[in-house]
């Protein structure tokens, strides 16, 4: 079986080598297209440790199963331990919603060929995977086939309010920031979902902007993952800001804030109660409590071993709180269950929004 294996694995090899050099060889502009080589190469590469070395409760180990069971501990308790070491701080009661919602959604509205097919038709050809090991290219070659039963399942998923446990599975990939190799806090987690689990969250995600955005839920002052709203939008506005009050000989001042862990720490019954203010009940709430409740992750290491790239996987851990990293929904459910705080604060500053990145601009009469 290993003579087979890396029989195998040196084919692959020498096919990916032809792949690029006639992918070169074809372009008519070839230094973009030996870049285009080079990095699509450094992308397969990242996750991979040439030796896998980690220091694990001060010794250092080579054992590729032993490091992927240390990071998955790692990751999943990070979130509880950046929460413990923060200052602990008189808070004020800001649970009451400051918007009366008059309208709710307490039911998904079912889903059929047609939006199945156009969300499988959007999506990146990608060919990485998840425990499913079904990449997005591979669906999009079998659409015609497997349309039919994805609208079945996410139609009984949205009327049952119920996620089945096999798409609320992620593999880590733990990539490497900088610094040593050693250290597990060097690493932060690439997190890929299963390919149906993207579609369903996809079908749930119109029918949770289309209910915020027809009722004016989302604040003006987020930008992040908003149609029609960006990077761009908020630069512009933190411009004109500024630039009208200079002009105005105002001083401005600006604070600006990135919240640590801030996806990893949220609470899962404080984003069901967010959700509640904002008319999500009924069977729509019982589907995002079980979208949230009994997750879980592996952590999976590439290794290389004598030029043959191998994998080691870790025992599965729950992940008991945060947004689900690396899903469709999880950057939505963060900025809305940060909606409220321009509206705190704009008798005090004029806030502008990013997801998790912030920036609080005061001028001289606020």
């Amino acid at each position: 079986m290993s003579t087979a294996k890396k029989d195998y694995d040196l084919r692959l090899k020498w096919l990916r080598r032809q792949v690029s050099a006639s992918h070169i060889s074809n372009a008519d502009n070839k230094s973009k297209a030996i870049w285009q080589v080079i990095n699509r190469e450094r992308r397969n590469n990242s996750h991979t440790f040439s030796q896998a070395q980690l220091d694990i409760d001060g010794e250092s180990t080579t054992d590729p199963l032993k490091i992927a069971n240390h990071l998955n501990q790692y990751f999943t308790t990070i979130a509880d331990q950046t929460l413990n070491t923060q200052p602990r701080t008189t808070l004020i009661n800001l649970h009451e919603p400051l918007t009366m919602i008059n309208h709710t959604l307490e039911h998904f509205p079912l889903t059929n060929e047609q939006e199945i097919l156009t969300i499988i038709n959007n999506l990146k050809p990608k060919t990485s995977t998840g425990l499913d090991d079904i990449s997005a290219r591979m669906l999009k070659h079998c659409k015609e086939a497997l349309t039919p039963p994805l609208v079945k399942i996410t139609n009984l998923s949205l009327s049952q309010g119920h996620v089945p446990s096999a798409l609320k599975q992620a593999k880590v990939y733990p990539k490497h920031k900088g610094g040593t190799h050693k250290a597990d806090s060097n690493y932060r987690p690439i997190s890929l979902i299963p390919t149906f689990s993207k579609i369903i969250e996809k079908v749930v995600l119109k029918r949770l902007i289309d209910h915020c955005e027809h009722h004016h839920l989302i604040t003006e002052g987020q930008h992040g993952f908003i149609k029609g709203r960006s990077t761009t939008t908020a630069l512009i506005k933190f411009a004109e800001f500024i630039i009208d009050n200079l002009e105005a000989k105002k001083p401005v001042t600006t604070i600006m804030l990135d919240f640590s862990k801030a996806f990893d720490c949220l609470g899962h019954d404080l984003i069901l109660d967010k959700l509640e203010d904002l008319g999500i009940k009924g069977r729509a709430k019982m589907w995002f409590n079980s979208y949230l409740q009994d997750r879980s992750q592996v952590v999976e290491v590439q290794y290389t071993n004598k030029g043959i790239t191998q994998e080691a996987r870790s025992m599965p851990l729950p992940v008991n709180r945060g947004v689900p990293q690396g899903s469709v929904l999880g950057p939505v459910l963060f900025i809305l269950f940060t909606n409220d705080m321009p509206q705190y604060l704009r008798t005090h500053c004029t806030p502008l929004m990013y997801a998790d990145d912030n920036s609080f601009t005061i001028r001289k009469d606020q």
